[in-house]
């Protein structure tokens, strides 16, 4: 065919028609139809290949089987649906019926459907039957007004990713260890400062908002600065009461990420430090004061004793002592 100056010759190959006609097989058939490739290629060894992709020897003859008898496209997995099927045996009337009152009472489910269809029409229908008339006529509506939210739920703020903590206070991480107790249950309210590394400990029987203000309100008592910023993980008792603290002294509240301890690890270590050197080392108590009392033994050894290797070995008294006459030589 000649157009313009240019000359386009087509060159019609043989056998095109039926390499058209080649089916696009899928994953499965095409995994079938490398078994026969391999039991090919090994002396037709139906043993051999069965081992050599992990299939029996029924499940092999019966796709060789399909493949001799239609071809490729016997490889194709067919549907196991039945020819035959059930039928819906309920009256028509009556899924008109169970399809307004679906309709004129969208939030009854397919139990109070039933009961309503038996008590005012006489009609026995299985809640599954009900259920079935929903599913297939789509009777699902939106709710015309959204739920209300938690009282106390909040907007979760993810710490920011350029906040980097250089002075004392810049940002305090709490967290909640369970203590072990037979008697009765114990937790303590953990808060540590990622600078300073200053620990306040509150014990408390209950796990709860209002111990977390109150652990968080002895924290602001005993740190030697005002904590800037607070992060903590998504447990309710960050929420409530310890919010509300934290909104009337004007402090940010940062959300770490669900499941991921990493994200506040300073207070992870301090929880280990506290298991590892004070609880394992007869630090238990049968009941709060007892333990209250033990725990700030050992702070006040963890805060003018301990060197931290963090702080360059010092003890955080001194790290904080040293900071301060830093500040008051400038």
């Amino acid at each position: 065919m000649r157009v313009g100056s240019h000359v386009r010759s087509t060159v019609i190959m043989s056998g095109a028609a039926h390499i058209a006609k080649i089916p696009q097989l899928s994953k499965a058939a095409k995994l079938r139809l490398r078994w026969f490739d391999y039991y090919q290629a090994h002396g037709r060894n139906a043993a051999l290949t069965c081992r050599h992709f992990g299939i029996t020897r029924s499940n092999f003859y019966k796709w060789k089987a399909r493949y001799e008898l239609i071809g490729i496209r016997g490889l194709e997995t067919h549907s196991t649906r039945p020819r035959r099927t059930r039928q819906p045996t309920t009256l028509l009337s009556t899924v008109d019926l169970v399809r307004s009152l679906r309709k004129r009472n969208p939030e009854y489910s397919k139990y109070k459907l039933a009961v309503v269809l038996k008590r005012d029409y006489g009609i026995v229908l299985s809640p599954s039957t009900i259920g079935r008339i929903i599913n297939q006529y789509q009777l699902f509506f939106t709710r015309p007004v959204k739920p209300k939210n938690h009282p106390h739920r909040r907007v979760r703020i993810r710490k920011p990713k350029d906040l980097n903590p250089v002075s004392p206070g810049d940002l305090v991480e709490v967290d909640v260890k369970h203590l072990p107790n037979i008697d009765c249950k114990q937790y303590a309210f953990v808060a540590i400062d990622v600078v300073s590394k200053q620990v306040s400990v509150h014990v408390s029987t209950s796990i709860s908002a209002t111990q977390g203000a109150i652990a968080w309100t002895k924290a602001c008592e005993q740190f030697q600065f005002e904590p800037q910023a607070v992060l903590n993980d998504n447990g309710s008792e960050n929420l409530g009461k310890f919010a509300q603290v934290l909104e009337e002294l004007e402090t940010p509240q940062y959300f770490a990420r669900p499941r991921t301890p990493k994200d506040k690890p300073h207070v992870e270590r301090m929880i280990g430090t506290i298991e590892r050197e004070c609880i394992q080392w007869g630090g238990l108590a049968a009941n709060v004061a007892d333990q209250q009392e033990l725990i700030d033994t050992w702070l006040t050894k963890y805060h003018s004793y301990r060197p931290h290797q963090s702080l360059g070995y010092l003890t955080p008294d001194e790290y904080q002592a040293k900071l301060e006459g830093k500040v008051s030589s400038m």
